[in-house]
C-alpha cells in the first residue's frame, strides 16, 4: 500500500471542501438567511451528525477490516488480529463475504432512520417552528427533503470506506473534492436566487449522488468485479458477527463523542432561541474546522499506520503516532491566529447577520478541538490493533455530560457557555489526558 505526498494534498482539499460551505458558502448563508433560519439549518446538520451515531462504529471497523484483507488477510477475528506480512494476496471470498454484511447492516439501520425520521423527527420539527418568522411550508420542505436524503446517505455510507480501507486515498478525496464543488455551486447559486434553506439541501442532494456514484465505479473495477463473481463469499453472518464485536464498541465512543460535541446545538434548541444557537453553530462550525484539519495528515495516512500495526511494525508507528500530534498542533496555531485576527473583521466586512459567541468562550471551543484531535489520534492508534479499551471510559463521559449539561441549562441561566464548558471540562478529566498516556507508555515499554 503506497501513500504519499499526492495522497495527502488530496486528502487537504478534500477536508477544506467538506467544509468549504464554512469557508466560501458562508458569507452567502450569512447574508441570505435570518438568524431564525441560519439556526435551523445548524439542527439540520446537527440531525446529521446524531444520524451517525446509528452507523455506530461500523464505518471505521469495516475500513480497517478492508485494509486487513488488503494486507493479506485469511481471516478476520472478533478481537485483535493475526500478523501477516505485508505485499500477500487479497482473499477475494474473505471480501466478498466482508462487502455482504456490509450491505445487509446499513440497508436494515436505513429502514430504521426513515421510520424513525418520519414519526418522531416531524413532531421535532413542530415544536421548533412554534413562533417561526419565516415561511413555514420551505422550512418544512428543506426539513423533509434533508431527512430522506439523511437515508440514502446512511444506505450508502460504506462506499467512501471501501476505497479508504484499500489505501485508494487519492482517488476517495477527488470524488470529494468534486461532489463538494457541485454541492458548492448549486447552493450559492440558489442562494443567490433567494431559495434560502432550501438551497443548502439542494446542495447536498447534488453533491451525495454525485459522490456515491463515482465512489461506487472506482471500488468496483474490472478485476476487482471479476474477481469478487469468482469467488465464493464467506458466511456474512459470522462476518457480520466478528465485525460487531468491535464495531459495537467503537460505536459507543462515537456516541460518546457526537454527544459531547456534534448534537449539542439539537440539545440545546429545547432551552435557547434559534438566534443564539445561530451564533454558537457559526463559533462550532469554525471549531470542527479547526478538528478537520489538524487531523487529515493522520487519517491520510491511516490505513499504511493500520499496516504497520498488524505487521508490527513499531518504530514507523511511533514516528507516525508524534508527527501526526506536532502537525495537529500546528494547524491549531494556524486556525486560531487566523480566527482571531481576520474573524469578526470578515464578518462584519459580508454584512453577517450572525456573530460569534462572546471571545473568552470562542478561545476555549478552539482548544477543546485541538484536545478532541489529541485524543482522536491516540484511541486511533488502539483500534488499528482491532482493539477498543476506551469505550467504557467515554460512554461513561458521555452520560456524565448529557446529566451536567441538562442540569445547567434547566436550572440555570448560563446556555451557551454551559455548553462550551461542560463537555470541555468533562472530557479533560480524563479522556484528554488517558488514551494518549497508554500510547506513550506502551511505546516506551517496546523500548525498554
Amino acid at each position: 500500500m503506497e501513500l504519499g505526498r499526492r495522497d495527502l494534498l488530496w486528502n487537504y482539499g478534500a477536508s477544506f471542501m467538506r467544509v468549504a460551505s464554512a469557508l466560501i458558502i458562508l458569507p452567502l448563508i450569512l447574508k441570505m438567511l435570518s438568524p431564525e433560519d441560519y439556526g435551523l439549518w445548524s439542527i439540520m446538520l446537527s440531525i446529521k451528525a446524531i444520524t451517525e451515531l446509528l452507523d455506530f462504529g461500523f464505518s471505521p471497523t469495516f475500513s480497517r477490516a478492508v485494509t486487513y484483507v488488503y494486507s493479506g488477510a485469511k481471516s478476520l477475528k472478533a478481537v485483535g488480529f493475526d500478523p501477516v506480512v505485508e505485499g500477500g494476496e487479497v482473499n477475494y471470498s474473505l471480501l466478498g463475504g466482508l462487502i455482504k454484511a456490509v450491505k445487509r447492516f446499513y440497508g436494515g439501520v436505513a429502514i430504521i432512520l426513515l421510520l424513525f425520521l418520519g414519526s418522531a423527527g416531524i413532531l421535532y420539527l413542530e415544536h421548533l417552528l412554534s413562533g417561526y418568522g419565516g415561511d413555514l411550508m420551505m422550512a418544512r420542505i428543506s426539513w423533509y427533503a434533508y431527512g430522506a436524503l439523511l437515508c440514502y446517505q446512511f444506505y450508502t455510507y460504506y462506499y467512501d470506506s471501501m476505497l479508504v480501507g484499500r489505501g485508494m486515498i487519492r482517488r476517495a478525496r477527488q470524488i470529494v473534492v468534486l461532489s463538494q464543488t457541485l454541492h458548492i455551486v448549486v447552493a450559492s447559486i440558489m442562494l443567490s436566487l433567494g431559495y434560502g434553506i432550501i438551497s443548502m439541501v439542494a446542495g447536498q442532494v447534488v453533491s451525495v449522488l454525485v459522490n456515491r456514484i463515482l465512489a461506487y465505479k472506482a471500488f468496483y473495477d474490472k478485476k476487482t468485479l471479476s474477481d469478487l463473481r469468482s469467488a465464493s463469499p464467506y458466511d456474512w453472518r459470522v462476518t457480520l458477527r466478528n465485525l460487531w464485536s468491535t464495531a459495537y464498541k467503537s460505536g459507543l465512543t462515537g456516541l460518546s463523542w457526537i454527544i459531547s460535541n456534534r448534537m449539542l446545538a439539537a440539545f440545546a434548541g429545547l432551552y435557547i432561541p434559534l438566534s443564539v444557537i445561530g451564533d454558537y453553530g457559526l463559533s462550532k462550525q469554525v471549531a470542527e474546522i479547526t478538528y478537520t484539519l489538524s487531523v487529515v495528515w493522520f487519517v491520510t495516512f491511516y490505513p499504511k499506520i493500520t499496516q504497520h500495526k498488524i505487521s508490527n511494525n513499531k518504530q514507523q508507528l511511533r514516528r507516525m503516532y508524534f508527527k501526526a500530534l506536532f502537525i495537529a498542533s500546528a494547524v491549531f496555531i494556524v486556525c486560531l491566529s487566523g480566527v482571531l485576527l481576520l474573524g469578526d473583521f470578515l464578518l462584519n466586512f459580508i454584512g453577517s447577520q450572525t456573530h460569534f459567541i462572546s471571545l473568552w468562550l470562542l478561545i476555549l471551543l478552539m482548544f477543546s478541538a485541538l484536545f478532541d484531535g489529541f485524543t482522536y489520534i491516540s484511541t486511533s492508534l488502539l483500534l488499528a490493533g482491532n482493539e477498543v479499551p476506551h469505550y467504557k471510559a467515554q460512554l461513561l463521559t458521555a452520560i456524565f455530560t448529557v446529566i451536567l449539561l441538562f442540569l445547567f441549562l434547566h436550572f440555570t441561566d448560563l446556555g451557551i457557555i454551559a455548553i462550551v464548558l461542560v463537555p470541555f471540562g468533562s472530557n479533560l478529566l480524563y479522556n484528554h489526558w488517558k488514551w494518549a498516556s497508554v500510547v506513550i507508555t506502551s511505546f516506551k515499554k517496546e523500548t525498554d
